[in-house]
């Protein structure tokens, strides 16, 4: 095509010289030596090396086709006039790659190299079957791994807008499928392509290790632009909704584009000047404001924010998502703290197109013992700062997400004044279990059949979590084991032992 490559010159020469001009890289392989020094300065500070960005920049067409359509990239590889950031056969990446991996990995071994926000599959897929070979990219002796040797950390980058609407021939038109939840499920299945190209290829952790995941752009616009999808609603929705099933699919870090806006929303002429968290920033910092920043959220800002401030030191845990036993119309996931503390996320699946619109009902199964009276934050918590309760049964929904967690309203600690006089041999909880044991063990005594409940408060008599949800026993003695307090963080805790007649509280030292 004429145009010039847009790849360092002399990525080919040899990576090192032993040390001929004073580094250990070859000083005339530019691009080696570019990266020499960039690492060097900043490996402190920098644990993902992403290189190139969005190298398959696509301006011919053929990037999005699958196997079944001509000219794809699964079958052909990519026009080097084709891809707009490089200029060159693929096998240049490749090589780009390779330097990136050696050189990198040389002054950091514990640094991660990643691909470059890639688009689409079908690149992936011409980067995991060719070599660096200067030739052709082909498999010799000299040149004998592929591309997925020389990376780390699949970095990709999603925009779902682009996806919510096929071409019908039944109805001879577009069918459009612009909501939040539509747009989510095009970023997860993209997510999922990757990884089914990444496992052809052996990364499924077994033949060699599985890949790490990262999506460095991603977003859905406030505005709607040339038809496409574009609300208020539908971008805090999608936030929340992407941040948490981030988690769930694993991807490891994701960010949104953009920071802030550099045009009004009714000024904003594309897609990605409606992105920004904070909304229109020209102008608005201290050099222009007497020192005062002026910077405003977003609702987006604001959503992510609050899922932020919810989620941070909680991780999605699949055990207790699958035990919610969400029906289809319902979408969220379940996440754990440290101390083992959850947090519920729920909404509504959207189902309309260009509607944000959606209701449904939803009862945590009883066997999840979760608080009859549970925690509310609404997606501006951030900044209402506000909570409410609601019962764990019969929560109505909506499009945009809720987080909920265990009501940690004070119980208080101490028993009744009524107990009775042989309460030492109605309670005991062991916490220091013999070695034959497989968990800790309550052990209790009545003098006639009752319903019990045993709950664990914190130190402050907050309820964390309910060992037994009012099981009836008969009179006599019992041992009931009890795994989840070995789960337990180390610490001082309260055992609340309550039947219809006495309530009695024990001190308890959780200890691992």
């Amino acid at each position: 095509c004429g145009d010039r490559s847009q790849m360092f010159a002399n990525m080919f020469t040899p990576i090192w010289d032993g040390g001929a001009n004073g580094t250990p890289v070859n000083d005339n392989n530019y691009y080696a030596l570019y990266v020499y020094k960039t690492v060097t300065r900043y490996k402190d500070w920098v644990k993902f090396w992403e290189i190139m960005n969005e190298p398959d920049y696509d301006v011919g067409g053929q990037g999005y086709k699958d196997r079944s359509m001509t000219g794809n990239w699964f079958d052909n590889d990519p026009n080097p006039c084709d891809l707009l950031n490089m200029k060159a056969p693929i096998w240049h990446y490749v090589r780009m790659l390779r330097i990136s991996y050696e050189v990198i990995k040389s002054i950091d071994p514990t640094a991660q190299i990643a691909t470059g926000g890639l688009g689409f599959t079908s690149f992936l897929d011409a980067v995991l079957r060719h070599t660096d070979n200067p030739v052709d990219g082909s498999v010799t002796a000299e040149y004998p791994l592929l591309g997925g040797a020389y990376f780390d950390v699949l970095s990709f980058h999603s925009y779902p807008m682009f996806n919510l609407s096929e071409w019908s021939n039944a109805v001879n038109g577009w069918v459009h499928h612009r909501h939040s939840d539509e747009a989510i499920r095009q970023y997860v299945n993209l997510k999922h392509s990757f990884n089914t190209v990444l496992e052809s290829y052996g990364y499924n952790g077994s033949t060699f290790p599985r890949k790490l995941f990262i999506c460095t752009e991603n977003n859905i616009p406030r505005k709607s632009i040339d038809n496409y999808i574009g609300s208020n609603d539908a971008q805090k929705n999608y936030v929340i909704k992407a941040l948490t099933e981030s988690q769930r699919i694993d991807v490891k870090q994701y960010y949104i584009f953009m920071l802030g806006d550099d045009k009004s929303t009714a000024d904003a002429a594309n897609w990605f000047q409606a992105m920004g968290l904070y909304q229109n920033l020209t102008n608005a910092g201290p050099m222009t404001n007497g020192g005062s920043y002026l910077q405003q959220y977003n609702d987006a800002g604001i959503a992510y924010k609050t899922t932020s401030d919810i989620l941070m030191f909680s991780r999605y845990n699949a055990t207790r998502t699958a035990e919610m036993n969400l029906p289809a119309n319902i979408g969220g996931s379940a996440y754990t703290d440290s101390v083992g503390r959850h947090v519920y996320v729920l909404w509504a699946k959207t189902t309309t197109d260009m509607s944000e619109a959606a209701a449904a009902v939803y009862s945590f199964p009883p066997a999840m013992n979760v608080s009859p009276i549970m925690d509310r934050r609404e997606w501006n918590f951030a900044v209402s700062n506000v909570t409410t309760t609601t019962p764990s049964v019969n929560i109505a929904l909506s499009g945009t997400p809720i987080f909920l967690n265990d009501n940690l309203t004070p119980l208080p600690i101490g028993d009744p004044e009524t107990r009775p006089d042989n309460v030492e041999n109605l309670f005991a909880v062991s916490l220091y279990p013999n070695p034959a044991e497989t968990a800790t063990s309550l052990r209790f005594t009545l003098q006639s059949p009752a319903t019990v409940t045993v709950k664990i408060l914190n130190s402050q008599g907050q309820w964390v979590s309910t060992l037994i949800a009012g099981r009836s026993y008969g009179s006599g003695n019992h041992v009931v084991s009890l795994p989840e307090v070995r789960k337990m963080a180390a610490g001082v805790y309260y055992c609340s032992f309550e039947t219809d007649k006495i309530r009695i509280t024990r001190k308890l030292l959780v200890a691992h």
